[in-house]
């Protein structure tokens, strides 16, 4: 280790308890709405009077995990925004210790790669955006997090404690999200992978092993079809903003116009700025940017083909989930956003080995931060905002709601018809 090395990591722990510290100042902003936020508070009120998990009467498509702890803090009378967004600035924080323990066991030798991983995190436009909105994903990537860390720790020291701890936080993770159902492979590999059982399955017939694959890709697929049929998949739409649909559309135009989609969000996670924020030509090349970004993440899988692990049968398993989901939203890649930056890291590594220059990468990085700094600095001085909160909310669909609950400085404007239901909720969380 060089002498400045030890000078580096002070400096990086330095800026992660800096930006840690931003975001808990995010707790002081006032309730920030959008589509999925409304649905989810509005039937936590229902449940909190008795009412069951409704919206408007009709059941929800969302899991009860989420809706049902804001129906508990109802309850106690304790759910303010500020404990709301906390709980999701703390799942943030936490999922990040807890990747940091596997990913330092598994992925990189030095805590210098893995606290820079931590800064990319956080520096990014998704978790700041958010983060701060009340929405399953960040205490999804909590909960995700910590039982891949005890999945990892059972890999290398197994106890049936760790097991059942692992299949509990799996358990929470799906009432979170239905998309926590991509643990369970990881789950698996902790048995499949044991030394004990590849002795028995080295000693299997080829018969054998083609019929436990059978069986195997069986379950997957049942799996696979619960998850799609819970999400209501018949439909097969492609919401993009306001609504594009796939209807009319051949099947390989369907799986082109999804992926390009995906790549797209990639796109903006990569140059770490957001769809509307670039100028139209650059929106036309998001998706390669992406699709770029996606080859480097698939090098650093391969990298690690010898050494699979529970995080890689995770990722592979929830990527694959996403990258045929026919919606579009760059909040998807949360859960897996450490992970996204672990494999673009190894790539990295490779390459410079292979004697690419390191200023190309060093200048992504110091161009993603730049990006990200003002982002997280803009949501810091929305968040004490207050009376002019809804002058400067990026969701103008609700800025007629947000000006007659008393968040405008002047008054509305705008055409759009106040929400009622948004309107209930800002004046019932503060």
């Amino acid at each position: 280790m060089s002498a400045n090395q030890p000078d580096f990591q002070k400096a990086q722990v330095g800026v992660i308890v800096i930006l840690a510290a931003v975001y808990i100042l995010q707790i002081a902003t006032p309730l920030r709405l959008s589509t999925d936020t409304v649905v989810l508070l509005s039937s936590a009120e229902s449940a909190a009077r008795g009412g069951g998990l409704l919206y408007q009467g009709h059941p929800t498509q969302y899991p009860p995990g989420y809706p049902t702890l804001i129906a508990a803090l109802m309850r106690l009378g304790i759910a303010h925004v500020w404990l709301i967004v906390g709980i999701s600035v703390g799942s943030i924080l936490l999922g990040l210790a807890a990747a940091r323990f596997f990913l330092l066991q598994e992925f990189f030798s030095d805590d210098s790669s893995l606290i820079t991983i931590c800064i990319v995190s956080l520096l990014s436009f998704v978790t700041i955006k958010y983060t701060v909105i009340p929405l399953t994903d960040p205490l999804f990537f909590g909960v995700a997090m910590c039982s891949l860390a005890v999945m990892s720790s059972a890999a290398s020291q197994f106890t049936w404690r760790k097991l059942a701890l692992s299949v509990a936080l799996i358990l929470i993770s799906i009432s979170i999200r239905k998309i926590g159902v991509t643990l369970i492979p990881a789950l698996l590999w902790i048995v499949v992978a044991r030394p004990e059982v590849r002795r028995i399955t080295n000693h299997l017939s080829f018969r054998a092993k083609v019929a436990i694959g059978a069986v195997a890709a069986f379950a997957a697929s049942i799996v696979v079809w619960l998850f799609f049929t819970a999400s209501m998949m018949r439909r097969f739409a492609l919401i993009d903003n306001a609504s594009a649909a796939l209807g009319g559309r051949t099947l390989a135009d369907s799986v082109l116009t999804i992926l390009a989609f995906h790549f797209r969000e990639l796109g903006e996670i990569s140059i770490n700025l957001p769809f509307p924020a670039l100028r139209p030509t650059m929106q036309d090349l998001l998706p390669f940017v992406g699709a770029a970004a996606f080859l480097l993440v698939l090098g650093g899988l391969f990298s690690r083909r010898r050494r699979l692990g529970v995080v890689d049968i995770f990722f592979m398993s929830y990527s694959a989930v996403i990258l045929v989901w026919p919606f579009y939203d760059p909040r998807f890649w949360l859960p897996v956003l450490p992970f996204l930056v672990a494999y673009v890291g190894l790539s990295i590594q490779y390459c410079v080995q292979k004697g690419i220059s390191t200023h190309v990468f060093e200048v992504w990085a110091f161009g993603f931060a730049i990006m990200g700094l003002p982002v997280l600095a803009s949501s810091t001085i929305l968040s004490f905002s207050n009376s002019s909160f809804g002058d400067k909310y990026y969701v103008d669909r609700y800025h007629a709601t947000y000006c007659a609950a008393g968040y405008c400085a002047r008054g509305s404007d705008s055409t759009d018809a106040v929400d009622p239901d948004a309107l209930r909720l800002l004046q019932a969380f503060k």
